[in-house]
């Protein structure tokens, strides 16, 4: 009987210890949880106590200001106003515009481009023996311009404008920039509302067998042939108030060129 006794005091704290942890269980707060190994008992947050109320909550959708006429006071932080797809794709196109360019081909001639409602008219020249026209248009900065044998192709950025003429099997490069010294005589002359550094004979000189054409320079200079009987020759200056020159004792009247004007 002796043998047993420190038995049955062991047997007896092993019951008293499993009644105070369950005393204890039952007493902890709501929410938490003993660990095994006596560690700190994990909580578990509660929800907050609105969110099963704002789930009965039928919103009003007239009532909720749109994201789009927030203001910067009411709009979330960190969050910015939502884009207009109207609004960024707005000042991308590029329209013609009445405007002249005069630049250089890499051969050393002169070209003269005039623009008149997205209509255009060019000339090329070297002033001895090399001249072309061409006519077509410039709309959306793109140059698409043909002539005989010739055609003229290009690209405007800004206040530049370059490309490539090809005649024949020839090709060079071009570049022109405006030119706004243009006479408000050129206006006048003709009736279209725009100057034009490009002039050329009239009809009834082409018909008496004379073609010719005159680039104006922004410094005042003229470049130019007059073909007579098929043979092209230096032209004479015109003169500016009359716009007239005279080659072997004819004289010759040119007027300015303006796309569409004819």
């Amino acid at each position: 009987m002796k043998r047993l006794t420190p038995l049955l005091t062991l047997l007896s704290g092993a019951v008293t210890a499993a009644v105070l942890f369950t005393m204890s269980a039952q007493a902890s707060p709501p929410g938490t949880q003993s660990v095994a190994g006596g560690g700190p008992p994990v909580t578990t947050p509660a929800p907050p106590a609105d969110v099963e109320a704002d789930a009965d909550v039928e919103v009003d959708p007239d009532a909720v200001t749109p994201e789009a006429d927030l203001d910067d006071a009411q709009r979330p932080a960190g969050t910015s106003p939502p884009t207009d797809p109207d609004a960024s794709s707005a000042g991308t196109e590029v329209t013609s515009v009445e405007q002249n360019w005069i630049g250089e081909l890499e051969n050393g001639a002169t070209i003269a481009i005039t623009v008149n409602n997205g209509e255009a008219e060019a000339y090329v020249c070297d002033g001895k023996e090399m001249e072309l026209w061409l006519s077509g248009s410039v709309r959306d900065g793109k140059i698409e311009l043909t002539g005989k044998d010739a055609k003229l192709t290009g690209i405007i950025r800004g206040d530049s404008a370059s490309g490539e003429m090809v005649v024949g099997v020839r090709r060079w490069k071009f570049t022109a920039r405006p030119d706004d010294t243009s006479t408000e005589d050129a206006v006048v002359k003709s009736g279209a509302g725009i100057a034009t550094t490009i002039y050329r004979v009239t009809d009834e000189s082409r018909k008496a067998g004379f073609d010719g054409g005159w680039i104006m320079l922004p410094d005042g200079t003229q470049i130019g042939i007059v073909t007579w009987d098929g043979k092209p020759i230096a032209a004479p200056p015109l003169d500016p108030a009359f716009t007239s020159t005279v080659v072997n004792g004819v004289t010759l009247v040119a007027e300015p060129v303006v796309p569409g004007a004819r």
